[in-house]
């Protein structure tokens, strides 16, 4: 890939040129990985690249000497291999700009805490919670009480977990902090948990304080006569039982045993 004249022509990917682009690509693979790479692993790997890199162009004095003469023009040079130094001039000081930028502007970085999908509770607490007998057995579920279920879902649930409970409701994006709706198609979610469980977070559990969960809690503590918050006492226990049965039943999951 040499600069000199009479192979401008041949040289159509000039050392420079290529370096920059085996790094693009591969800070895009990483980048593209599923399950996502943590950004510090990302940085490591690309601290690999870049000195490899390096150390190719290093290795021999003719390809420190091409790399620097590639922005330097060349007599009966082609154009596209100016267009590269052009592109290559305006791209290095804009990449520097951005990740001067991104160093230091605000992010955020909230407690580790708001994280908990499922906050632990004390099995004293889940031992108060009764089952009723019409919904302890999901092969005796009523199809009556998974249709009221879904009724009261799609009024006052689907707005922030999505009318296909995948956490994607029109409200959704808004919830930023402390984190996103859940979605309970995902297995991690209800597919975990038990029957108690589900309905303390539902019903009690929802918002405890302002780490844990922005959804307030729809049915009032048992035996708290002066329970408030904005949707206290919306569901009755039958009503949250049944939201409880369709989740279950419109995912295919079935609660854990105990």
């Amino acid at each position: 890939m040499s600069n000199k004249p009479g192979t401008a022509g041949r040289n159509w990917l000039p050392l420079p040129v290529g370096s920059a682009l085996i790094i693009i690509v591969a800070f895009i693979l990483l980048k593209s990985v599923r399950p996502v790479i943590p950004h510090s692993v990302i940085l490591l790997y690309m601290g690999f690249i870049v000195l490899g890199v390096v150390i190719h162009i290093t290795l021999e004095d003719t390809r420190i000497r091409r790399f620097w003469d590639f922005f330097l023009a060349q007599p009966g040079e082609g154009g596209v291999l100016k267009v590269q130094r052009l592109a290559m001039l305006a791209l290095l000081p804009l990449v520097a700009g951005w990740w001067a930028y991104d160093s230091v502007r605000p992010t955020y970085a909230p407690p580790v805490e708001i994280f908990q999908r499922h906050p632990t509770v004390g099995e004293a607490t889940l031992a108060q919670i009764v089952v009723p007998p019409w919904a302890l057995v999901p092969a005796n579920w009523r199809d009556s009480d998974i249709a009221a279920g879904k009724v009261l879902y799609v009024a006052n649930c689907a707005i922030c977990h999505g009318d296909k409970l995948d956490g994607a409701g029109s409200a959704a994006p808004g919830f930023r902090y402390p984190i996103r709706p859940a979605n309970f198609r995902d297995a991690g979610t209800i597919a975990q948990l038990t029957l108690p469980y589900v309905y303390w977070r539902l019903t009690i559990g929802g918002l405890q304080n302002q780490f844990n969960s922005a959804m307030p809690r729809w049915v009032a503590a048992p035996g708290d006569a002066n329970a408030s918050s904005l949707h206290s006492n919306d569901f009755t226990s039958d009503e949250a039982w049944q939201v409880i049965l369709y989740l279950y039943r419109e995912t295919g999951y079935t609660p854990r045993a105990e």
